[in-house]
């Protein structure tokens, strides 16, 4: 049983000691916190002549060592939150190797240890990859850039809202802007000299830098850049496998990522989903999966290192419907024959999606100890959100062969109906919610009456809230712009043909 909250000790009630949050501080509202947070004052100091003195007449856009202390109080609300360190003493506290760095780049490392790095994966653990990849950025310059480009992005993203209209931001958070495209380009400068030459034992770093620079386009808009950075990564496999390829003799099959050859398998595993997933919204299909073979039967992934949760099947389910989905351009050159027979391997892959068991997966993607901190039946809920969402895109695809043939298209606007309420069965469930923008998207292209489309911005706005990612702002365009569409033409179909969209 855990200890009792600092929160219910503060408030002088007995702790339930149930979980992290403890249910009296859920119901209650209030930040559940295990130790005693750090405190914000106003001004630069509790007591003495400086107290209430904030530095905001001397805050100087050159001033780099101190233009990141800012009176906490004008953070905004989330940013507060996140800051509040309820871990063990931050990455750049702990590690000698950084006293060399000036006190923002501190910042931005501690800043990734503790908001970055549980963002991008489903569930946060001690074995969590993408913290573990600080442990690289000691000797890795190219990869520490990219990681504080990361957060000094999402730093930056905080400062507005969803609904903001203009590009105006605090004048605080204009310095972080400023050292997100600062550490970015420093980190492509670096990444550039290390492809000129790259030795064997940067490879992994290398490779691990790209992701982070594909991370950073979904900070930074989630449209085309992280098709420029996939296409490298694929030239680089395509050179060296070793450098994503795992040795089959040196590997545990528990995949815990405590070896390099973990974090190979994760790595990869990240860029296979990223070209399905943005594949599935592009024009042109990225050819990465295919050099990268791993037997996922094998080397089943722990949903602790998952970064959506979306089960492999369901992965391989939308890369086919997405291949199906290439292929139309070129279907029309060829008899009605070949185009019904496209039409009937795509029903079949719609029977098996519509089969595919998510309790079952669930309940096999969890070990015994995982119990205590994974609700199964949430966990599924998930990965029906990804089912139904398959279901939705196959069925446009299949809509689209239909139509070039002149056959009447079937109506699946159930399935949407029905993925809208699962996806707002996991509205207060933040780690899963956070991975729900694909779903949210397909669902989106759907809508056909207004109350579904204010349902659909509701949730974007939500996902805003928990990520600060600014490819929920372009996919909340893009949706506005469709839907425009639609109010034109009732009988337009999605165009995905010719977009680049990340909606991760």
């Amino acid at each position: 049983m855990r200890p009792a909250c600092w929160t219910c000790r503060k408030r002088t009630i007995q702790c339930d000691r149930s979980d992290n949050p403890c249910s009296k501080c859920k119901k209650a509202g209030l930040e559940c916190f295990e130790t005693r947070p750090l405190r914000w004052v106003k001004g630069v100091a509790i007591r003495g002549k400086m107290r209430g003195h904030a530095l905001e007449e001397n805050y100087k856009v050159a001033n780099r060592k101190t233009h990141l202390k800012l009176n906490p109080e004008s953070i905004s609300p989330c940013v507060q939150k996140s800051l509040a360190l309820t871990r063990p003493p931050p990455f750049a506290l702990q590690d000698p190797s950084t006293k060399g760095l000036d006190w923002s780049s501190r910042f931005y490392l501690d800043y990734y240890n503790i908001r970055i790095a549980k963002l991008f994966i489903l569930y946060d653990s001690p074995s969590n990859p993408f913290r573990s990849l600080l442990a690289y950025a000691v000797d890795n310059p190219t990869l520490e850039m990219s990681i504080m480009a990361v957060a000094a992005r999402h730093f930056a993203n905080s400062a507005r809202s969803f609904n903001q209209t203009d590009d105006t931001l605090s004048p605080r958070f204009i310095n972080a802007n400023v050292d997100a495209l600062h550490f970015k380009k420093r980190a492509i400068k670096t990444l550039s000299s290390s492809l000129s030459q790259p030795e064997l034992l940067q490879k992994d770093a290398i490779m691990a830098t790209i992701l982070l620079l594909i991370f950073l386009d979904i900070l930074e808009s989630g449209i085309d850049g992280w098709k420029c950075h996939l296409h490298g990564a694929e030239g680089l496999v395509r050179i060296s496998q070793s450098m994503l390829l795992p040795d089959a003799n040196q590997i545990s099959t528990s995949d815990s990522g405590g070896t390099v050859e973990g974090m190979r398998r994760f790595v990869a595993r990240q860029f296979s989903l990223v070209s399905t997933i943005g594949g599935a919204l592009s024009s042109s299909k990225s050819t990465l999966q295919s050099c990268i073979n791993l037997d996922e039967d094998k080397y089943q992934e722990s949903i602790f290192r998952s970064f959506l949760g979306c089960p492999a099947f369901l992965l391989q389910a939308i890369r086919y419907f997405s291949d199906q989905r290439h292929a139309i351009q070129t279907s029309r050159m060829h008899d009605n024959a070949f185009i019904q027979e496209r039409i009937r391997e795509t029903q079949n892959m719609l029977h098996l999606t519509a089969d595919f068991d998510c309790v079952e997966w669930a309940s096999n993607s969890l070990q015994l100890k995982d119990l205590q901190t994974v609700d199964i039946e949430k966990l599924s809920l998930l990965s029906e959100s990804y089912r139904t969402t398959t279901l939705v895109y196959g069925n446009q695809v299949l809509s689209a062969l239909m139509t070039s043939t002149g056959t009447v298209t079937p109506d699946y606007h159930g399935l949407v109906r029905q993925l809208l309420d699962v996806i707002d069965a996991l509205k207060c469930e933040d780690a899963l919610f956070k991975c729900l923008l694909w779903p949210t998207f397909i669902a989106g292209l759907e809508c056909q009456n207004e109350s579904e489309r204010q349902q659909v911005m509701r949730y974007l706005k939500r996902l805003w809230d928990l990520t600060c990612c600014l490819n929920l702002i372009s996919a909340s365009t893009i949706l506005q712009g469709h839907w425009r569409q639609k109010n034109i033409d009732t009988n337009s179909v999605p165009d995905f043909i010719g977009q680049g969209w990340l909606l991760v």
